[in-house]
Formats: C-alpha cells, structure tokens, sequence
C-alpha cells in the first residue's frame, strides 16, 4: 500500500484520539508494517503548523515536526508537474475540488501513492485514486 495522508489526516493522527484518530492510526500502522513510505505534501507541512503557531502551543509543533522527520515519511513537493496535475483535476472536478484539495491529490498521484487519507467527504468523488474517509 502506497498512502498519502491529507493535512487533516496528519492532523487526527497527531491529534485526535476519536473514531478518526484511531482509523488514521490503524491505517498508518498498517503502512509501516508494509515497510512503505507514508507521502505527504509540502502543503500539509505548512498547514500543520499553522494553529500550533497561532496558539504558541511548542510541544504540539514539535509533535508534528517529529511525525515529518520519520525515516518513513517522504514529502512531496510542489512542483511544475505537480501544478499541472492539479490543474486537470480542478477542470474534471471544478464542483468537488478546491485549489488546496488538487494539490494535495496531485501531490498523492505525483509520488504514485495508491490511496488517499482524507476526512473530507466531497473527495469520494475522485476517479484516479483510491480515497479512504476516515
């Protein structure tokens, strides 16, 4: 399995201990048991931090700046292709998608991820990757 974790993914795995939480860690787990990397976006990595940064709230910042530097975690950036791609997806998805969600399930097929974590129901929609709510 080849997982790409949307922000808000990586926001109910580092802090959410509901029903979301605990699905996202399961399915992380599961991925590293594979021994296969975990994809995440340059765009999760901004948005990620941004509450912690708001609220001053250090130990939270360094929660997520540990999950970004796990051996298993490769980021993804936002490149020219990435763009591109993006671009497709709003044109064939202009009612489902924003600019943000394109780029995030750009980044996902750009590292050929074969699943997309996300709490955000309107992605259900997506054709090209296999999204999984939680």
């Amino acid at each position: 399995m080849r997982l790409f974790l949307d922000a808000c993914a990586i926001i109910y795995l580092v802090e959410s201990y509901q029903q979301q939480g605990q699905q996202t860690r399961r399915l992380v787990a599961e991925a590293l048991q594979d021994k296969t990397p975990l994809f995440v976006s340059t765009l999760s990595f901004l948005e990620c931090r941004i509450s912690p940064l708001r609220k001053r709230n250090d130990e939270l910042l360094a929660k997520y700046h540990q999950f970004f530097k796990l051996p298993n975690v490769q980021l993804v950036q936002l490149t020219e292709d990435v763009i591109n791609i993006a671009t497709d997806l709003r044109v064939n998805y202009s009612n489902a998608l924003r600019t943000p969600d394109a780029l995030q399930l750009a980044c996902a097929l750009k590292a050929n991820a074969n699943r997309f974590l996300t709490g955000d129901k309107k992605l259900s929609v997506i054709q090209e990757i296999q999204v999984l709510i939680v």
